[in-house]
């Protein structure tokens, strides 16, 4: 049957299949609902391999479009997101050759081929060969949000730095903007970093999600309520991050070295290799860190649950797809990340956190190693690195009233407390090695240590001075 007659069968049936009387035994529709969702995705592999060919010759110019994104959204009445995910589909799905199969003859659903192509998106050809059978293989046992968190995991591990990209484009993009209703009350929309995003998508899931018995508050009204008792300080938040610990900070020198309180280093001394620490990941949160080490190099986990009630012992998409990876033998294959160089995976929202981030948050964590067996029960439990206490915290609220840097308006209360001397070069947890620091001036000063100036103002007390961007030599 010529293709031409078929379409215009198919579009025929669809027709009379859309006004069609809905039968009322919900059984029934679900039934039909399934058939009708697997033959949507046929329809689909079929449209992206025609999209595919459009793209390749460029023949939508010539009909007056600049792009192929534009004729989708033009022709196909399609919005700009899902133009650019048909798009995705159909020019990734020319070198993935088992999943155009898969999903051609119905073994794969749309969302899963979707989700693969978008993991290989900006993956060379020789890389996206690499992680197609990987990803491949964990679709057959995962849910399509998993193989995106193993996705990105190996994008990572295939083209180090894609993010640390990520991350600072994201950061440079956030916002928040309020306006007043007309009943008085305060509405807005914002855009938050993966760190900031994640904390509140944690503490959503903890405060908000859960539903009491009795309770008919709606999913939106549990938000509003659950950040109101935030902003009265009625709930604290947590931030679990998995890590490994080679991407950790090394522990600081058993004594206590004599610091300058104005040196503040740039960064931290390169920590040695250590051969011997095996698959270790990190549990952190605004008031501890859990590091916790296997004896299985394969495997990761962490001793505690996520937000969600998870367990993330068991088998973590991301740690499948490594392992999968070091089955396969890529780790000597020249395209692995360094040890030292792996991100670290945010358990509440499956996205990944540079290594940078995973130092600084270290550094502000109480942290504690703990190295399991294979089957998950502890075996060791190393040093511990305490956080301010609540007494010092006190203290310090009464000497600071905003944030350390100079004419920052953020009442101390409202900060982290930062230590003078960096925990990884061996500074203490000592009240007069403490200050408070807003999130901003932490991170900053985190990351950019030659914008300022650390100095004594009084006993126990300290300031912190903006220097500004600091010139770049000019090159003669």
């Amino acid at each position: 049957m010529p293709i031409t007659v078929l379409i215009e069968q198919i579009v025929s049936a669809a027709q009379a299949l859309a006004a069609a009387e809905i039968p009322d035994d919900a059984d029934i529709c679900v039934a039909q609902a399934k058939e009708l969702l697997a033959a949507r995705d046929r329809v689909t592999a079929a449209i992206a391999a025609r999209v595919s060919q459009v793209h390749a010759t460029g023949r939508v110019k010539t009909h007056g479009h600049a792009s192929t994104r534009m004729w989708l959204r033009s022709a196909g009445g399609m919005a700009a997101p899902a133009a650019s995910r048909l798009l995705e589909l159909a020019t990734q799905l020319d070198r993935l050759d088992v999943v155009r199969e898969r999903f051609t003859v119905g073994t794969m659903t749309e969302g899963t081929a979707s989700t693969i192509c978008a993991a290989v998106a900006d993956l060379t050809d020789e890389q996206a060969r690499l992680a197609e059978p990987i990803l491949v293989e964990l679709a057959d046992q995962a849910t399509p949000a998993e193989v995106a968190r193993a996705g990105r995991y190996l994008r990572e591990i295939l083209n180090p730095g894609t993010v640390d990209r990520e991350t600072r484009e994201l950061d440079t993009d956030r916002f928040l903007l309020v306006s007043e209703s007309a009943g008085g009350g305060l509405q807005g929309r914002f855009l938050l970093p993966r760190e900031a995003g994640a904390r509140l998508r944690a503490w959503l899931d903890a405060y908000a999600r859960p539903r009491a018995e009795g309770d008919d508050r709606p999913l939106r009204v549990r938000n509003a309520d659950a950040l109101d008792a935030l902003l009265t300080c009625k709930v604290t938040t947590e931030l679990l991050v998995l890590v490994r610990a080679e991407s950790l900070p090394d522990d600081p020198p058993a004594s206590t070295p004599t610091s300058t309180p104005a040196a503040t280093p740039k960064s931290a001394p390169s920590p040695s290799n250590r051969p011997d620490d095996p698959s270790p990941t990190s549990s952190t949160t605004d008031t501890e860190t859990t590091d916790t080490a296997q004896t299985d190099p394969t495997r990761t986990g962490t001793t505690g649950q996520d937000p969600r009630g998870q367990d993330p012992r068991r088998s973590d998409p991301a740690e499948l797809g490594a392992a999968r990876m070091r089955a396969a033998g890529l780790a000597g294959a020249g395209l692995g990340a360094p040890g030292r160089m792996l991100p670290g995976l945010l358990l509440a929202t499956g996205h990944l956190l540079p290594v940078g981030d995973i130092h600084r948050l270290a550094r502000t964590s109480k942290m504690v190693r703990m190295v399991l067996s294979a089957e998950g029960q502890v075996l060791d439990v190393g040093r511990a690195v305490r956080l301010a206490t609540p007494a010092q915290r006190r203290a310090l609220f009464s000497t600071y009233a905003t944030c350390i840097a100079q004419g920052c308006p953020i009442p101390a209360r409202l900060c982290q407390i930062d230590h003078i001397d960096p925990w990884v070069v061996g500074g203490q947890t000592n009240l007069d090695r403490l200050a408070p620091c807003c999130g901003f001036h932490n991170r900053d000063r985190a990351i950019h240590p030659e914008r300022y100036e650390l100095r004594k103002v009084g006993p126990n007390q300290w300031a912190l001075t903006y220097l500004g961007v600091q010139p770049r030599p000019m090159r003669r």
